[in-house]
């Protein structure tokens, strides 16, 4: 991804305003922080943008799921860069998804049920890395983030992560055999605890985890022809 040299530093430390406690405003101004063009989402005839409040969200998120307590008051530059990232992979993503539901033919495509248990399925995965939708909520309510904004981007995030795994590699259904590995090699929760007692919470681990390293992945693979314009 390139960002102009002498913006990227100010960009990412000063792009979202990190109120402190009892300070943030009753009626908060939307501003766009970041416009960008990929390939992927139209070129420059269809430009993506990031906005400042749910960039703030999504840097809240990104401590949380880092860390066990709080709603990610505190987050720093790193978390705002990760933020951005994630958010400008997962628009790419789903707007890949959209144009794969487009391009199959009709009898060809999910039913609609189908897409919508697995969409349901990734975002329980999500929100219990995040510890909990009444966590995550409180995080939100924190940025002036609305309920219904929150569940659009669990959902783009769900869509994103369906994309993935239909098209770049397996992530969504582990099976068993893949569960007692990383129950026995990897840092994990859920360690050392019988796995018949916490199966279902694994594989919520472990698809949320398998997710966060495929954007990754996915990152990567295109930073080299995503352009991204500070706005602020």
């Amino acid at each position: 991804m390139r960002l102009a040299p002498a913006a990227a530093a100010l960009a990412l430390a000063c792009a979202v305003a990190r109120p402190a406690a009892g300070d943030v405003p009753e009626r908060p101004v939307e501003r766009t922080v970041i416009r960008f063009l990929a390939p992927e989402t139209g070129g420059n005839e269809h430009p993506r943008f990031v906005f400042e409040r749910l960039l703030a969200f999504e840097a809240r998120l990104a401590v949380m799921g880092a860390s066990a307590g709080g709603i990610g008051d505190g987050y720093q530059e790193r978390e705002v860069k990760s933020a951005l990232e994630h958010d400008v992979a997962q628009q790419m993503l789903a707007s890949l998804g959209d144009k794969l539901l487009a391009d199959t033919p009709a009898e060809q495509r999910p039913r609609p049920t189908d897409l919508e248990a697995t969409l349901r399925t990734v975002t329980a995965a999500v929100v219990a890395r995040l510890g909990g939708r009444a966590r995550i909520d409180a995080a939100a309510q924190a940025e002036h983030v609305e309920p219904y904004e929150v569940d659009g981007l669990l959902k783009r995030a769900a869509f994103a992560a369906w994309y993935l795994d239909r098209v770049v590699a397996p992530l969504l259904h582990p099976t068993d055999e893949q569960l007692h590995e990383v129950q026995h090699t990897a840092e994990t929760p859920f360690r050392g605890a019988p796995f018949e007692q916490v199966r279902d919470r694994l594989a919520q681990w472990f698809v949320a985890d398998r997710i966060q390293v495929a954007e990754s992945a996915y990152l990567q693979s295109t930073r080299s022809h995503v352009r991204i314009i500070v706005t602020r």
